[in-house]
């Protein structure tokens, strides 16, 4: 385990999905893994869908929420926060914290460092071509098969080559058996 085990990143929607409140935590580990705008005035106030990518992803996020806020029982969803040379074991926590507010959680797990996958990085030129990524598992679906990033990259000759193609962020079957 590295130093940033086991830190709490918190954020809190209101029952409009707005984010009301964004932790100083979550602001620092956005800002040091290539997200330098998410600042508290660019985030709070915001819908929650503008920073959700993938229409599977959404979809994914509103059975949850809607999920919580019917039954109130709170709700533990394990995924990946990678960066290019680092892999995140997470566990987002969410909570009804009463009218319809929820209360998110990010509790890191376990980080280990690693060679830098060269598709993770934010700043590439991308091409028109799209490679399906889930948004929980990390994986990449190549040919209908979901890879672990090493992998796929290997698998689809993604090294050395430019422009990459652009991450479609999604939610892989197994993933989304979650909400079931």
């Amino acid at each position: 385990m590295t130093p940033e085990t086991r830190q709490r990143f918190l954020y809190v929607i209101d029952r409009s999905d707005r984010i009301t409140f964004v932790s100083p935590e979550w602001l620092r580990f956005a800002e040091t893994n290539e997200a330098p705008e998410l600042t508290k005035a660019r985030v709070v106030g915001e819908p929650i869908w503008q920073f959700i990518t993938g229409n599977d992803t959404r979809a994914f996020y509103e059975a949850i929420y809607r999920n919580l806020r019917l039954r109130g029982a709170e709700i533990n969803i394990p995924f990946r926060c990678d960066s290019p040379a680092v892999v995140r074991q997470m566990s987002l926590t969410l909570r009804l914290l009463g009218e319809g507010t929820i209360e998110s959680e990010g509790v890191l797990l376990h980080a280990q460092a690693r060679q830098p996958i060269t598709v993770l990085f934010r700043w590439l030129a991308r091409s028109d071509e799209s490679i399906p990524i889930c948004s929980l598992c990390r994986r990449l679906s190549v040919q209908g098969e979901w890879l672990e990033l090493r992998e796929a990259v290997v698998r689809k000759k993604l090294r050395n080559v430019a422009p990459v193609p652009r991450l479609e962020e999604t939610v892989c079957p197994t993933c989304n058996c979650i909400t079931e």
